[in-house]
């Protein structure tokens, strides 16, 4: 009994010796006896790290917030701003000028209208007669459908011409000796985008036909 009593007071002793030798080791830790610290106390301040220096603003991001590289570049004054979709071809390509309105010259020309031969009225006497001469039309047209004819500002002649044509009309011709005989002609040329029209007038002096 009295050796195992010895044995145990020495095992006893051990033990304390080495919680105490713990407790001072885990005082001496840093940060970690900050827990065993009596509640109240002021933690220990922990080293800071250098700041890293704030990276000046670069350009682009000047730009950007001036309304630069968004603003006036690819967005602002690039494909789409100022590209195809602004001045392009829809401000101003295929949809603002171009492909959806009647270009210039697509409308029907008139080259000429002009007459080929002058008619006269008819002369001599009733028992030796000279007849009169038709009048003979000429013109030039291009870009047309339909070419038609009228006269004295009545219905379509006709209306079944070529571009480039002549016509030979009577000249009907009264009055008394002397007067003036005046007929017009009208020319008319059409297509899809609309018509032009040249009008002439024709005259031709009423010759006296004596009866003998």
């Amino acid at each position: 009994m009295t050796g195992q009593a010895a044995l145990l007071r020495t095992s006893i002793v051990a033990l304390t010796a080495a919680l105490v030798a713990s407790g001072c080791t885990s005082a001496d830790t840093g940060p970690e006896s900050a827990s065993n610290a009596a509640p109240g106390a002021p933690a220990p301040a922990e080293p800071t790290p250098d700041a890293e220096p704030t990276p000046a603003a670069t350009p682009a991001a000047v730009d950007a917030s001036k309304g630069g590289s968004t603003d006036g570049g690819a967005t602002g004054g690039g494909s789409t701003g100022g590209g195809s979709t602004g001045g392009g071809s829809t401000g101003g390509g295929s949809t603002g000028g171009g492909q959806s309105g009647t270009k210039a010259g697509n409308g029907p020309t008139i080259t000429y209208f002009r007459v080929a031969q002058k008619p006269s009225c008819p002369a001599g006497t009733n028992v030796n007669p000279i007849p009169g001469t038709p009048v003979v039309l000429e013109w030039k047209v291009a870009n047309v459908d339909s070419v038609a004819l009228s006269v004295d500002g009545g219905g379509i002649y006709a209306d079944n011409y070529p571009p480039t044509g002549s016509e030979t009309l009577t000249f009907p011709c009264e009055g008394a000796g002397g007067d003036t005989q005046r007929h017009t002609y009208q020319l008319t040329v059409r297509n899809s985008h609309g018509k032009q029209t040249k009008t002439l007038a024709v005259t031709a002096t009423v010759n006296d036909v004596p009866e003998v």
